[in-house]
């Protein structure tokens, strides 16, 4: 791939070749971490698994009784049999009862159904009389109960290698004899953050000229909530070639993965594009969307590294649209993100180009909102989501919720008054 090329087309469409094919470009061209062994625990949770994870035992790992109630033979419970109680099956204890013809015995829920046992009668549908039980209401085989394997068998993949580890899984792996999983290291990325105007804190203001720099904060909490990404670096440079090339060149020595905000759109004093096409074998620049359209990947054998706008609201944009599926990539993981296609209005299309735009959702619809601008984060306290549409604009759009979700208890609440 020649220097410079622009990759057009790198845009969600009906037709998703393009992007997966960008990916898988990523993957072709570079490593995912390196491979280690940890135990199973909550420091798994966000980690990509290097390798299938099989069961290590089945789910149940014994016939079990689903209710409270009494195990019998199932051709023995007819409706008014009376049956002999002859012991009972306590939850966590291993018991040596067994049932035979005639013959019934006590189980807790979850407790190991009896040998010669076949269903399981609920405790309301019999009557306890003496040492005997009368069934009220007959079972068939198979009733009441989980047999052996019955959810999840021995060698079963629980999780496919690329799996992003959720922290419900790290339960689940353990329930199955899961105690060491093999995953990818953490992908190293640096932020670095370009602009004269800038200053760290509200504090270093000295003039109403300057800005103060929210770009790097706001990616920085992003990546921590990415377990399986560890910030290296993140630092504020000025509009100055030498040093943001000593800051690239820095960055990309010791990271996997670098991003490289402002700079990279044609003003007199944006270098970033010139630094990265020298420091970097193939660059690709350009994508037909907006915001975003200064979004760029530089590849080269050891590193990779992004371009998003300077502006904050395009910035945090593009990142969420653009790098996260990126990131997944280079991590070794499955890079599909989870959205949702829903009717938009209020979003205008554009014939040329993708738009992405903040939205509200409410009765399963994406609205657009008013003044959306690149400047403010501010306008993103209203925005439940970011509806992405393809060139030439569609009445449905993909939506990626950002933070809110429905309040079930409102919901509830809702319910309770429509009766």
């Amino acid at each position: 791939m020649a220097r410079g090329r622009k990759y057009r087309g790198f845009v969600y469409t009906d037709d998703l070749t393009r992007p997966r094919r960008f990916l898988e470009f990523l993957r072709e061209r570079v490593e995912p971490p390196e491979v280690e062994e940890l135990e199973v625990g909550p420091e798994v949770a966000g980690r990509v698994l290097a390798d299938d994870v099989r069961a290590e035992r089945p789910s149940p790992p014994f016939t079990r009784s689903a209710m409270d109630g009494y195990a019998v033979r199932a051709e023995d419970a007819e409706p008014g049999a009376r049956l002999r109680v002859v012991g009972e099956s306590r939850i966590g204890e291993e018991g040596e009862v067994k049932v035979g013809p005639g013959e019934a015995a006590y189980v807790d829920t979850g407790a190991r159904v009896p040998e010669g046992a076949d269903a399981v009668v609920p405790v309301e549908f019999v009557e306890r009389d003496g040492d005997e039980i009368v069934i009220k209401e007959g079972v068939e085989p198979g009733d009441n109960l989980d047999r052996r394997g019955c959810y999840v068998e021995e060698g079963e993949v629980l999780y496919p290698a690329g799996h992003v580890v959720e922290p419900v899984d790290v339960g689940v792996m353990l329930e199955h004899g899961v105690e060491e999983v093999r995953v990818r290291r953490p992908l190293r990325v640096s932020v670095i953050v370009t602009g004269s105007e800038l200053v760290e804190r509200p504090s270093d203001l000295e003039s109403e000229a300057q800005v103060v720099e929210s770009i790097g904060p706001v990616l920085e909490a992003e990546l921590a909530r990415l377990g399986f990404v560890e910030l290296r670096d993140r630092r504020l440079v000025e509009d100055d070639p030498v040093e943001i090339e000593r800051a690239i060149v820095d960055a990309a020595d010791g990271s996997d993965v670098l991003i490289v905000t402002g700079g990279s759109s044609v003003g007199e004093r944006d270098y970033v594009k010139e630094i990265l096409e020298d420091a970097f074998e193939d660059f690709i620049h350009g994508i037909r969307a907006r915001p975003g359209r200064p979004f760029g990947v530089a590849l080269r054998e050891d590193a990779v590294a992004f371009t998003l706008p300077g502006w904050p609201t395009s910035a945090y944009t593009t990142f969420r649209v653009w790098v996260t599926p990126c990131l997944l990539a280079l991590a070794g993981a499955d890079p599909e993100v989870v959205g949702l296609e829903l009717p938009c209005e209020g979003v205008k299309g554009k014939k040329a180009l993708g738009v992405i735009a903040r939205v509200e959702l409410e009765d399963g619809r994406a609205r657009g909102l008013p003044r959306d601008r690149s400047s403010h984060y501010a306008l993103f306290r209203e925005a439940d989501a970011l509806a992405v549409l393809p060139p030439g604009g569609k009445e449905r759009a993909l939506v990626l919720p950002l933070r809110r979700c429905v309040n079930p208890f409102e919901w509830v609440e809702r319910r309770r008054g429509d009766r």
